[in-house]
């Protein structure tokens, strides 16, 4: 089923699949990873009461900045001969799948790094350097929350911890 709220992430292909997390996968992810993979899932509610034991922050853009973050999204799935995007197999949890992602993890090239450059291509200030925690991000967004928090009739996106 679809919703209007996707959750979408960014990880090593064999970390971010695997079925136990093992000290060997993440040095594998860290040092000498295969590849990177795509997770995306359909929210199938309000993704504060979806994720309600996560920290969320709600961010406001506008449909321009929308449009420049769901092209950078597009941009990080690998795609077949015909455009269509690989799917490899089931996701973590809910109606989750797995895509064939762009780049390659490492300990300098991490989820939290593809979230900040997903926020600086929505037109967001954000360093993309130094953001290997999700705590970094949310500290950004916490710290200039003013900035993006306009009026309930401009697109919305949320970013979980």
């Amino acid at each position: 089923s679809h919703g209007n709220w996707y959750e979408i992430g960014w990880g090593d292909k064999g970390f971010y699949q695997a079925q136990e997390v093992t000290t060997g996968l993440t040095l594998q992810a860290m040092f000498w990873s295969t590849g990177a993979v795509m997770h995306v899932v359909s929210v199938p509610t309000d993704p504060e009461r979806y994720f309600s034991e996560s920290d969320i922050f709600s961010v406001e853009i506008t449909d321009n900045q929308l449009n420049s973050l769901v092209a950078f999204i597009a941009d990080s799935f690998n795609r077949a001969e015909q455009g269509e995007v690989i799917r490899l197999k089931r996701g973590i949890y809910g109606n989750s799948e797995f895509y064939d992602g762009v780049g390659r993890y490492s300990m300098f090239n991490t989820c939290n790094n593809w979230t900040a450059k997903g926020l600086k291509s929505a037109g967001m200030d954000i360093s993309t350097t130094f953001k290997m925690t999700s705590g970094s991000v949310m500290d950004y967004l916490k710290t200039h929350q003013t900035e993006y928090r306009k009026s309930d009739l401009v697109p919305k996106i949320c970013v979980t911890q």
